[in-house]
């Protein structure tokens, strides 16, 4: 027997459960992100200031999240990179992580197709970096990456 199933015996009955409740409630808070997101951009509901943005006058992580959004549905996979990697890399973490429980439900194995912690630890580095980067850019080298700025 394989020491990771020895070791980490895989739950079926919870993961199935783990794995519907997220994607339920994930699902419906993308939907209404998604819907506030659509009415900002049509000016019918107000859009949220950045206390960042509005205080520091620099980007603040998540700033180009919806333009980057927008961006990633049209196909712009680069621009959507440029306003902000967090849309596109979390969408492939999220893809990831959803088609590695699929096969470990589907296979009944005892292996985890999916790991659990390293990939979202390399996501988080990844954006911190980035946040870090544009705002260099921007402050250091008076490059606005974005343009709400300069």
């Amino acid at each position: 027997m394989d020491r990771n199933v020895r070791d980490n015996p895989v739950n079926y009955i919870t993961l199935k459960r783990d794995f519907i409740v997220v994607n339920v409630t994930s699902g419906a808070a993308m939907g209404i992100m998604l819907l506030v997101m659509i009415l900002q951009r049509q000016h019918i509901v107000p859009g949220l200031p950045c206390g960042v943005h509005d205080i520091f006058r620099i980007y603040c992580p998540g700033c180009g999240g919806t333009r980057a959004l927008f961006e990633l549905l049209k196909g712009n996979l680069l621009q959507s990179l440029i306003y902000n990697p967090a849309i596109l890399l979390g969408a492939i973490l999220i893809a990831y992580y959803e088609i590695g429980v699929m096969i470990t439900l589907i296979k009944k194995n005892g292996k985890r197709y999916y790991k659990k912690n390293g990939l979202v630890y390399g996501y988080l580095i990844i954006l911190a970096v980035f946040a870090i980067a544009r705002d260099y850019l921007l402050v250091g080298m008076g490059i606005d990456v974005i343009g709400d700025f300069l």
